[in-house]
Parts: C-alpha cells; sequence; structure tokens
C-alpha cells in the first residue's frame, strides 16, 4: 500500500496496513538540501526538491505545497520578515484601516507575487507523486484571512469595534480564498488543510464566533466542495469541535496539540477521522525515545476509538528538530502496529 493509497483508504474508513503519519513539513526541506529558507519559499525548483528530500529520508504519508503565508501580506504591499531558522512572517501588513484593503484589488493567484511559484511547486509535486503520495496544500482559513491584510491585533480590534466593517471584509476576502483554494486544487493538490485561527479558543471565544464567523465558514465551505482537513494551527479547536464537525467536504480535524483525543472523539462522533495532535515546538527539544513514547500514547488511546492519523498540531515544523525526532513518528506507527499484530494473533489463540 502506497501513501495515496494508505490515506485515501484512511480517510474513507477503509482497510490500512498501518497508521498514516503526516506531519506538516514545508521550511524543514530547506535543512536536507542546504538552501535558505527566502530561496526555498521564492523557486519553486527549491521547494520542490525539499520535498524530494523530505520523501526519501523519512517516507512520510504526504508531501507539502509551499506553506508561507505571508506571501499573501507581500502580495498586497506588505513586507515579509527572512528568517534562516524558521518560517518568513510579516513584518508590516499592508492594510491599516478596512476601506484600504475594501478598494485595493485582492491577490491574483497566477500572477501576484510569490503565489505564482507556489502553483508551480505544487505541479510539479503532482507530476512527481500523483496517486503515489498525496499532496496536500495548507490554505488560510476564510476568517482568518483578512489578519493576513491587517495583522492578528488589528483584524481583532476591527471585530471588536465596527462588526459592519468586519463583515464587508469576510465578504470582501472570501472569494481570495476561494480562488486560492481552488488554484492549488487545479494545480494538483489532492487535499486541503483549512488553517482557521479564529476558530480556536486561544483567538476567539465561542460568544465570537458562531455569530460572527461560523456562519461565513459554512459558507466558503459550501462553496468550495473540496476534500478539506480542518486545523487550528495548534489552537485549541475543541471548544467548537461540535460545530464544525458537520462542514461541507471535511475529511479530518486535527485538534490543537492541548486539546484532550477521547474529548475531541466525543465531540465529533466515531467517523471523522481525527489527526493527533504531537505539539510541533515541543519536539526539538524531546529525545527520540520520548517522541516515540509520546507518539505510543497518542496512538494507544486514540486509535481504539476511531479512524485516528498521527500527525503534528500547529505550523511549519521547526528546522531545529533532530531528524532521528522525525523518524521515531514512524517507528511509533510500526511499534504500534506490530503490539496489534500480537495482540490480534494472541486473542486467536
Amino acid at each position: 500500500m502506497n501513501p495515496y493509497q494508505r490515506l485515501q483508504n484512511a480517510l474513507n474508513l477503509d482497510p490500512v496496513d498501518r497508521v498514516p503519519v503526516i506531519p506538516l513539513l514545508g521550511a524543514y526541506g530547506a535543512r536536507l538540501t542546504r538552501v535558505a529558507l527566502k530561496t526555498l519559499f521564492s523557486s519553486a525548483e527549491a521547494y520542490v526538491a525539499g520535498q524530494q528530500a523530505l520523501q526519501a529520508e523519512f517516507g512520510f504519508d504526504l508531501v507539502l505545497a509551499p506553506f508561507d503565508f505571508s506571501a499573501f501580506a507581500e502580495a498586497c504591499g506588505g513586507e515579509v520578515a527572512w528568517h534562516e531558522e524558521q518560517v518568513p512572517n510579516t513584518r508590516r501588513p499592508p492594510f491599516r484601516r478596512p476601506e484600504e484593503a475594501l478598494s485595493h484589488p485582492l491577490p491574483d493567484p497566477c500572477s501576484s507575487g510569490r503565489l505564482p511559484v507556489f502553483l508551480e511547486a505544487t505541479r510539479r509535486l503532482a507530476d512527481i507523486y500523483r496517486q503515489r503520495v498525496p499532496i496536500v496544500a495548507a490554505v488560510p482559513g476564510p476568517c482568518i484571512f483578512p489578519a493576513l491584510l491587517f495583522g492578528l491585533d488589528r483584524w481583532i480590534e476591527i471585530l471588536l469595534f465596527d462588526e459592519a466593517e468586519a463583515r464587508r471584509l469576510l465578504a470582501h476576502t472570501g472569494p481570495c480564498f476561494l480562488a486560492w483554494a481552488r488554484a492549488l486544487l487545479e494545480a494538483g493538490a489532492d487535499y486541503l488543510v483549512v488553517s482557521e485561527g479564529m476558530a480556536v479558543s486561544e483567538v476567539a471565544p465561542r460568544s465570537i464566533f458562531v455569530p460572527q464567523f461560523l456562519p461565513h465558514l459554512l459558507d466558503m465551505f459550501h462553496e468550495l466542495k473540496a476534500p478539506t482537513f480542518l486545523s487550528g494551527t495548534g489552537g485549541s479547536l475543541n471548544h467548537n469541535l461540535d460545530l464544525l464537525a458537520g462542514l461541507p467536504g471535511l475529511v479530518a480535524v486535527c485538534p490543537g496539540a492541548r486539546d484532550d483525543l477521547a474529548r475531541a472523539r466525543d465531540l465529533v462522533g466515531s467517523q471523522l477521522p481525527l489527526v493527533g495532535n504531537l505539539d510541533c515546538h515541543l519536539l526539538p527539544s524531546l529525545t527520540p525515545d520520548q517522541v516515540c513514547q509520546l507518539s505510543l500514547a497518542k496512538l494507544d488511546r486514540a486509535v481504539p476509538a476511531g479512524p485516528f492519523l498521527l500527525g503534528t498540531a500547529g505550523a511549519d515544523l521547526p528546522l531545529a528538530t533532530p531528524p532521528d525526532n522525525l523518524r521515531a513518528l514512524r517507528a511509533a506507527v510500526d511499534r504500534f502496529q506490530e503490539d496489534r499484530l500480537d495482540q490480534d494473533a494472541h486473542d486467536v489463540l
């Protein structure tokens, strides 16, 4: 069973030879190919080489399309902060006032900034891995999308003090979310990961999320009609998970690192796959054995309760993570599978 079949079967609740392992590794490719992160996220050739190196080294059950949300701010006139050891972020958002954004044309996926580079990288990954390894593309959620244009603090300020303008901004940016997601799918992505930061408890309480964001999120998922994972970029989703499990096109949910997986299972029911939920920021500081034991604990807890995939909670994995810690993820799944087979044989006897 190849990774494409394994992930597809897991999401369709069909038999798999082992639990899929799907950590989000984009920038980490630069560590293996020894290129600067600015090169990695500005060159389709460099990015694809990084994903090929990751797949050859670790054999995980996905390859990841370029994952750099600062490119949207840059495409609108914002400034990107480049770093040697972490993914780029926005140094200066392009807008301060809602009317500036509302009067500005939103990025065109095919022509604005580095977005065409990301699409070209996705096409090349699809050419290499089609139906062998799934291509997964992370996209900013429709409700967090305005934060890419203003910064999160300013976006929250607009939400709290000018609800009408906030609604206008959501309506204005919604088509850009859809256009970008569809462009990635057309380029060859098999699945999307919608990273919806406004759904997490650390950013917005349920009392704000339900009236201000849930209707927009439902509308966007209904329009998108694509196989989608929902993530909170590592933030806690459990406080809204009962509202999110029925989103159109949803194939799996990625609880946050602090979310209890048993509670998440209770909230989504027995059929929706969960992706759990190793804290990506913790992995650099652990030993391989600790990573393996932590992974086994999650597998032991989650797999008997329903469909489960082992993955990381958060954004891109830190470059400081030792390669042996990544190998420990696969080792944990292999050990878990061996233990289950041994137990099945024992039960037969």
